[in-house]
């Protein structure tokens, strides 16, 4: 049988080509492990850039004073959509932002006093952000004081500037008084009391348009009208006061006093007759009517 010699080398399916598998496949994964941390890196990053992006932004609401008003100003990156405000425990004000950037709050007047204002911002973005502000305002004050027992003293006054004050008794008409001179910080204005109780109104309005509104009773207690006259060398006097008569008191010179009279204060009106002769006299009558207010009257003969 004939036989076919191969005299050619052998492929070696050994060792070296088990090392080339290996080589191959360590390359490959390096590879991939190149390509998927490239990936794993651009995701943090993206995911980093994303969280970075979506911090939030808040409003900035600054409160400022100007005479008794209190301004609100608000900027914020993103549109303002609703604004509400209240002092202290009233009910919200509300008022459209429209989305706008920068809203300005300049007409808000300070109640008198110490008051707090609370303000809350709602963004287009549904964010809601809330700031309060105390604000001292010590307001119009109106002062009332007592002249004599006849008259009352009125004083309106206000830091920020009066633009005028009426007042009136009762149902009668309003008289109107307006600042004098430069200051304009302060009304002063002196009025009659009526006898009897009254009631005295008054308006206060200050320059910014702020009133303020007082209502006082007032008792109209007036003293003992005293009248003296000589009939020839006699003297006359006449007492008379609405509320009533409860004592009248003569002296002579230097002379003790004497009572001519003393009632249970239901007289209103008493008169008598007193000789002086001609010797030169000094007469002092006092009267006290039946509140307690006494009144003095002096007299001479030559």
């Amino acid at each position: 049988m004939n036989q076919i010699l191969y005299t050619g080398k052998t492929k070696n399916k050994g060792p070296a080509s088990i090392k080339s598998v290996v080589r191959f496949f360590s390359i490959s994964l390096i590879v991939l492990g190149i390509i998927f941390l490239g990936e794993g890196s651009y995701a943090l990053y993206t995911n980093y850039t994303i969280q970075n992006s979506q911090v939030e932004t808040i409003p900035e609401i600054k409160f400022e004073q100007e005479g008794n008003n209190a301004i609100v100003s608000i900027n914020h990156t993103v549109g303002i959509s609703i604004i509400k405000y209240h002092w202290n425990g009233d009910e919200d004000v509300i008022v459209q932002g429209n989305s706008e950037k920068t809203v300005v709050l300049d007409t808000l007047s300070i109640p008198s006093g110490i008051n707090t204002l609370y303000v809350s911002v709602t963004d287009d973005n549904s964010k809601i952000t809330s700031s309060s502000y105390e604000y001292a305002y010590d307001g119009i004050c109106i002062e009332l004081s007592v002249i004599n027992n006849t008259d009352i003293k009125i004083t309106a006054s206000d830091v920020t500037g009066l633009s005028y004050i009426t007042y009136k008794w009762n149902s009668e008409d309003a008289i109107t008084a307006y600042p004098e001179g430069e200051d304009n910080t302060v009304i002063e204005q002196t009025t009659t009391i009526p006898s009897g109780l009254n009631t005295l109104s008054i308006v206060a309005v200050n320059s910014s348009n702020y009133t303020l509104t007082k209502d006082q009773e007032i008792k109209g207690v007036y003293p003992p009208k005293i009248e003296l006259y000589l009939d020839g060398t006699d003297l006359i006097v006449v007492v008379t006061d609405e509320e009533g008569i409860s004592k009248i008191v003569q002296q002579l010179n230097d002379n003790p006093e004497e009572v001519t009279y003393e009632g249970d204060g239901t007289e209103l009106s008493h008169t008598y007759r007193y000789p002086l002769g001609d010797t030169p006299t000094i007469v002092t009558i006092t009267a006290t009517d039946a509140e307690g207010i006494t009144q003095i009257c002096q007299g001479k003969n030559y």
